[in-house]
């Protein structure tokens, strides 16, 4: 696998967020526009699809590794599930699981925050909600913590 993670800090206070499930991003959420090209990006990755998550709330679009890819199970919240994206009204925020250190790396930068789970001990460390990108610089940040999931997944870094 690649080098950790490595991330600027994020600008601005942190969003509020849920302290209970479903575990999800309140304010500052990422345009429309935004959003959209993150879709696009995600489900251009190779071998991932497009899947009603098995496990956010309903019309979360999850990153589903395709079935005979060879991956790692550690990597999965539910089935071949590595990440997903919420819909409206959280537009954008996702969940991800990465390494311990790239989910410290992103927590600590203030990109994301820990799952409610991990934050009471049910879960171990690694399962992050990542931020709502606000605009394309953000964007950009967003796709290399969903590169390191995938690499977490896969084993591969995404071409």
């Amino acid at each position: 696998m690649e080098n950790k993670l490595s991330l600027t800090l994020r600008s601005g206070q942190s969003p509020e967020t849920t302290d209970r499930l479903p575990h999800s991003q309140l304010t500052q959420h990422g345009p429309d526009h935004i959003i959209d090209k993150l879709h696009e990006w995600c489900f251009s990755l190779p071998r991932v699809v497009s899947e009603q998550s098995g496990i956010s709330v309903p019309g979360s679009r999850a990153l589903v590794i395709n079935d005979g890819v060879e991956c790692n199970r550690k990597a999965f919240m539910v089935g071949r599930e590595f990440a997903h994206i919420h819909p409206y009204p959280d537009n954008g925020s996702m969940h991800v699981k990465l390494q311990r250190e790239d989910a410290l790396e992103v927590t600590g930068k203030g990109w994301g925050e820990d799952h409610y789970l991990v934050k009471q001990g049910l879960y171990p460390v690694g399962l992050v909600m990542v931020f709502s990108p606000r605009d394309d610089e953000e964007l950009e940040t967003v796709k290399s913590i969903v590169k390191k999931s995938y690499e977490y997944a896969t084993g591969e870094a995404p071409r």
